[in-house]
């Protein structure tokens, strides 16, 4: 079962709705679709789900969606890991409490992710609740099977198993500012600073990095500006 999933990458851009459709085979990952489809840059929600269920004609049942939240709608905050022994119940309570505290916005009205860091901290990843909940209704009017919901610049990271060791992160330019990531960080800024210099640029054709490259087997016709499924190909890659 798990071989015959199709993992679908899912992007919001301004004018148009981004997809890839990957199938893991035995010999690796196989292209299976894509689509861009269009939608008007003051799009309704009802229009999204009307684009969206065109989407899911063409998907098998078996599907596993993964979707982008803008980074530069997201907040990373670091807290220190508590000195007392606590259960899994009371240190989601504890970060909670934390993260309400120092963004000052009702606990209600976040949702968060967390992950312990070597630096004996947590790295915590936070939006507001009322944006996630927006793509899940989305996702479930158009009857898709939403699998998880990752910041476009994280996504990245799915893409950095394939880069030399040497090579710090990558990065890629949405049209209007850089969204970057590195095996242990990852964000979005209008301009290129000093350190995001050092990472590979992510763009077709004659790139320095191809973000079609980690599949074995495409199915042409190709899209003319492949580097506008870079986060699409980056959802698919990890909804697994």
């Amino acid at each position: 079962m798990a071989y015959s999933y199709w993992r679908v990458g899912v992007h919001f851009q301004p004018t148009e709705i981004v997809c890839v459709a990957l199938q893991k085979t035995r010999f690796g990952r196989a292209l299976r679709r894509w689509w861009q489809l269009p939608v008007p840059p003051d799009a309704t929600e009802s229009e999204y789900v009307i684009q969206l269920r065109r989407l899911r004609c063409e998907l098998p049942r078996y599907h596993r969606l993964a979707v982008a939240l803008p980074a530069a709608e997201t907040l990373q905050k670091q807290l220190p890991i508590p000195q007392l022994s606590l259960r899994e119940s009371e240190q989601l309570e504890w970060i909670t409490s934390a993260i309400a505290q120092q963004l000052e916005m009702p606990a209600q009205a976040l949702a968060f992710d967390y992950r312990e860091t070597e630096t004996n901290s947590y790295s915590v990843t936070a939006a507001r609740r009322r944006d996630v909940e927006r793509l899940e209704k989305r996702m479930a009017e158009a009857g898709l099977n939403l699998y998880t919901i990752t910041p476009d610049a994280c996504a990245l990271q799915h893409f950095l198993p394939w880069l030399a060791p040497e090579q710090p992160g990558l990065r890629w330019h949405n049209g209007e500012q850089w969204l970057w990531a590195t095996r242990s960080a990852w964000g979005c800024s209008p301009e290129p600073d000093p350190a995001l210099l050092l990472c590979t640029t992510l763009s077709t054709p004659g790139a320095v990095f191809n973000p079609w490259f980690p599949l074995y087997q495409l199915q042409p016709p190709m899209p003319e500006k492949g580097d506008a499924f870079a986060i699409a190909l980056a959802l698919a890659l990890g909804a697994d």
